[in-house]
């Protein structure tokens, strides 16, 4: 791994933000580290300048983290490309390695694992979360049916919180989320469980036991 790496760190969230930049200029050992918040603005970035490291939230407000890493696999190819999402599902994993990501963390990790992942994937170990991994693993299973497809702890609380009747705006509010987050989640959800309305994610709600009829 590279002394002093440069790093770009895309995350709409200040919070986040916060938390990841001292935790990666520690796991790094760095301090040229360039935060950006937005697609547009990190697309300049990635444009003008060049780096090592590349930190990619898949949410962002005004577009898909996937396209900035094609950009950054276009004009960068030697840099090292992570994902830092919550998203864990295959909608999310799989086109985020087709477009070249070289590793797919989650934020939801504790912080020993999050830095371990990080270094691991710049030493060429397995550049997945654990949790990431065990879900590709299980793509791969044979699925007796459609409806053989569980929904994650995040999409199965989305899924109740839809089905008692917030809005995607409460619901993103309830779970600490960006309403553009639970939209996604919900996207997610609807497919995973072939239903298209919020009246069929309340009869699936109930059949499943995620709420009690009333």
């Amino acid at each position: 791994m590279l002394s002093q790496p440069r790093v770009m760190l895309i995350e709409d969230h200040l919070v986040v933000a916060e938390w990841l930049i001292p935790l990666v200029e520690a796991a790094l050992n760095t301090r040229s580290l360039t935060h950006h918040a937005c697609f547009a603005d990190a697309k300049a970035g990635i444009c003008a300048e060049k780096f090592d490291v590349f930190l990619v939230d898949l949410g962002l407000p005004d577009g898909d983290g996937t396209d900035l890493i094609s950009l950054i696999k276009q004009t960068q190819p030697n840099a090292s490309c992570i994902v830092t999402t919550i998203f864990d599902d295959a909608e999310h994993l799989f086109p985020a390695l087709h477009a070249g990501a070289d590793g797919y963390l989650l934020k939801d990790d504790s912080r020993e694992e999050f830095t371990a992942g990080i270094v691991g994937i710049l030493a060429g170990k397995p550049p997945l979360s654990a949790s990431i991994a065990q879900m590709m693993l299980q793509q791969f299973r044979p699925q007796t049916s459609p409806e053989d497809q569980p929904l994650t702890a995040r999409e199965t609380d989305m899924l109740c919180a839809i089905a008692k009747g917030l809005s995607v705006k409460e619901a993103a509010e309830m779970l600490s989320i960006s309403p553009h987050t639970a939209s996604g989640y919900i996207k997610t959800m609807y497919q995973k469980l072939h239903i298209n309305s919020r009246a069929e994610a309340t009869a699936k709600a109930i059949r499943m036991g995620v709420i009690r009829h009333s």
